[in-house]
């Protein structure tokens, strides 16, 4: 199965094309603009038929080029917000859809926290009955 992180960036990197999308932390050196995706934190709760329902939160932090100086930061995180909230909706290599959508500008980046949520089911590694066979009659017959 592709990591939910990998399925994320890629599907950053349909929405902004060659985005420079981070997936570990970099203290320092960073490019803007830029998006860092990491994991907030993961439940998992059991269900009947040896089932889980699993659910990831998930943060994409968009960085605004400090640089550029035709278009101010705030803005930059408002159009960015805009983008997130009408095109980032769905991960196309997982199928799933992105849940509790919530973006919050900061003083110089703008947070995106959504929830993915899916079921998975254990899989069996008892061998089932390949044949059957059977010999009978009628009775009384």
């Amino acid at each position: 199965m592709m990591s939910i992180t990998l399925a994320i960036a890629n599907q950053i990197d349909r929405i902004v094309p060659n985005a420079t999308i981070y997936t570990e932390k970099i203290e320092q050196m960073f490019e803007e603009p830029s998006f860092y995706v990491y994991e907030i934190n993961a439940t998992s709760k059991d269900e009947i038929m040896d089932q889980q329902t699993r659910k990831h939160m998930y943060c994409v932090t968009f960085f605004p080029d400090s640089e550029n100086e035709a278009i101010g930061i705030k803005e930059q995180c408002e159009n960015m917000r805009n983008k997130l909230l009408d095109e980032f909706l769905f991960l196309d290599d997982l199928s799933i859809k992105l849940l509790d959508r919530e973006a919050k500008t900061g003083q110089e980046e703008l947070v995106f926290t959504f929830v993915v949520k899916y079921r998975v089911r254990k899989v069996e590694t008892v061998s089932k009955i390949q044949t059957l066979e059977q010999t009978g009659g009628l009775k009384r017959g």
